[in-house]
């Protein structure tokens, strides 16, 4: 295997990518707006939902009337299609047990490359695999001119699909369908879709845009560490997209799959998630085609001046999950700012309060990764030791955070961020359900730019609870679905990247296991979240860093009357 590699990014770079979308404001959701089925997954984070193109309209129709990036319809008027994109390069991994092979689905299937060639006017490209490591052997492709080893479909270009093509998608699905693996079932999806990427030096081409089919029939099934939607959302959008979320969207499709959902939604706003049982592919095919179209148009997309800059936020909501375990000791003493060393937050807050002078206030609140309490700390060592005047850390009564500036801040915090508790820690559903306890009504406010941070060295171990998409979804739901509220930072264990996965890595605070589940829920916010290795660095200068994110998501905020 020839592996495509690419430096991880380190801290700097990590805040630098999360900076740069607060100053732009995130990137532009749309849905597939009227028409859409209601049992499609909207992923829309409370953006105005964009119409799509009539079921009933052709692709021949559609690429008539199709504009260009200009607005005006100069195709249309010569009877050329319109380009977009050069190249459009389709991943199609499907499960072979998958009922997806009878006649209707594959018209679906052939309709929906078609309308790409005919609407685009891009040269399509289809690969398919079903969900494995290894790639699909067929002679599927030799009519076609292809040698023996070359997998890649050539579905059609300049508008015009190739009259083999059809007959070759026909065979690749049988091929599909009669998948017989040598150690899998065909049901390793992210394996299926990333291992030709990294495999083929031709796929996908340089600068093309990439669209993943993603049709599982439950979830994906492998259990290690490929099998992290975060990690293969990050490679793709890496090796297929050069880190442009403009060029990539996935449809994904299974039964209760919530991992290949967290992957699209990681991936790119125009991505889009089915249930198998609620909705057919063929309609699920003809519900996503006006995003995919969208992502070939979003190549040229250039966003439109706005000379006037948003009001900002005038108030700041900061959440702390914090993992009390004992093997969290060494970030511990760093809060406490014990062994004569100062409180890791006290440079976060000097700083915080030099740059927001125009922001009222901010609240400071701290969630432990306790199993079962989702209360504010408002005292030391909580919820191990109990609330009692020994353990007070000063909060007013009736008040479950603090409250910024204040002279006391940076001890406070010192205090209540002194947590302890066991080690079944369920840090990132904590933070979203602390959002959410009406025991902390009053820390959340309607108008104000939440910043939330689950700092661990394990991993959340919350999956007998909730999925990760439940969990993404109690987030966003605690800020009105509006994503540009939101910033969210993880400070855990790194996991590498899909093509070199990182186990146990070592820094100032001693060891740390990758946080694959908080580092997938956490991508699923995109520009919004961002991942910070524990073992790179120390707390000071995290939170020193991440100032920048959070004044510049402040600046750019436009709060809703």
């Amino acid at each position: 295997m020839t592996a495509r590699c690419s430096p991880i990014h380190g801290l700097a770079a990590a805040l630098t990518l999360l900076l740069a979308a607060a100053c732009g404001g995130g990137d532009p959701n749309t849905s597939a707006g009227p028409g859409t089925s209601s049992t499609t997954t909207a992923l829309t984070d409370g953006i105005e939902p964009t119409a799509p193109t009539s079921t009933g309209t052709t692709a021949a129709t559609a690429a008539t009337n199709a504009t260009d990036s200009d607005g005006d319809s100069d195709d249309a008027t010569t009877g050329a299609a319109p380009t977009f994109c050069s190249q459009l390069d389709i991943s199609l991994v499907a499960h072979p047990g998958l009922d997806i092979y009878g006649p209707e689905p594959r018209a679906a299937l052939a309709a929906f490359l078609a309308d790409m060639v005919e609407t685009t006017g891009a040269r399509v490209r289809l690969l398919a695999n079903p969900g494995s490591e290894l790639l699909l052997k067929t002679d599927c492709l030799l009519p076609l001119g292809n040698a023996a080893s070359d997998p890649i479909l050539v579905y059609g270009e300049g508008g015009v699909v190739d009259p083999a093509a059809p007959a070759a998608l026909e065979c690749l699905m049988t091929a599909l369908d009669t998948y017989k693996g040598e150690f899998d079932l065909g049901d390793f999806m992210f394996s299926g879709l990333m291992f030709p990427v990294l495999e083929l030096e031709t796929w996908p081409a340089p600068g093309a845009t990439g669209l993943a089919l993603m049709l599982a029939k439950d979830d994906d099934e492998q259990d290690n560490m490929y099998a992290q939607p975060g990690l293969a959302a990050e490679a793709y959008l890496r090796l297929a997209g050069e880190q442009d979320r403009r060029r990539v969207a996935a449809l994904t499709f299974g039964d209760h799959a919530g991992k290949l959902e967290i992957f699209g939604l990681a991936l790119s706003a125009n991505s889009r998630h089915y249930e198998r049982f609620d909705t057919s592919l063929t309609n699920a095919l003809a519900d996503w085609t006006p995003l995919a179209r969208k992502t070939c148009e979003d190549f040229d997309f250039v966003a439109p001046f706005e000379p006037q800059p948003p009001p900002g936020c005038q108030r700041i909501d900061v959440l702390f999950a914090i993992d009390g375990s004992a093997s969290m000791d060494e970030e511990q003493a760093a809060l406490r700012g014990t062994n004569g060393m100062a409180p890791v937050f006290a440079e976060f807050t000097d700083a915080l309060l030099a740059e927001l002078t125009d922001v009222e206030d901010f609240h400071v609140g701290v969630v432990s990764s306790q199993e079962e309490v989702t209360l504010l700390g408002t005292h030391t060592n909580f919820p191990e030791v109990p609330e009692s005047p020994e353990t007070s850390c000063g909060v007013p009564a009736g008040q479950r955070w603090l409250v910024g500036p204040s002279p006391t801040l940076t001890e406070d915090f010192a205090c209540i961020a002194a947590t302890r508790s066991g080690t079944d820690e369920v840090t990132a559903y904590n933070t979203a359900e602390a959002l959410h306890n009406p025991a902390n009504a009053g820390f959340l406010r309607d108008d104000s730019l939440v910043f939330v941070v689950m700092l661990t060295d394990e991993d959340t171990y919350d999956h007998n609870i909730a999925r990760m998409v439940e969990i993404r979804a109690r987030l966003l739901e605690a800020v009105g679905g509006d994503l540009e509220r939101l910033v969210v930072l993880g400070v855990a264990g790194g996991q590498g990247v899909f093509e070199a996965p990182q186990t146990i890595c070592e820094g100032t605070y001693g060891k740390a296991v990758p946080a694959r589940r908080i580092a997938s829920i956490v991508s699923s916010f995109r520009e919004r979240g961002r991942m910070q290795n524990i073992c790179e660095g120390d707390l000071a200068s995290s939170f020193k860093s991440v100032l920048g994110d959070v004044v510049s998501a402040c600046l750019a905020y436009d709060p809703v009357p």
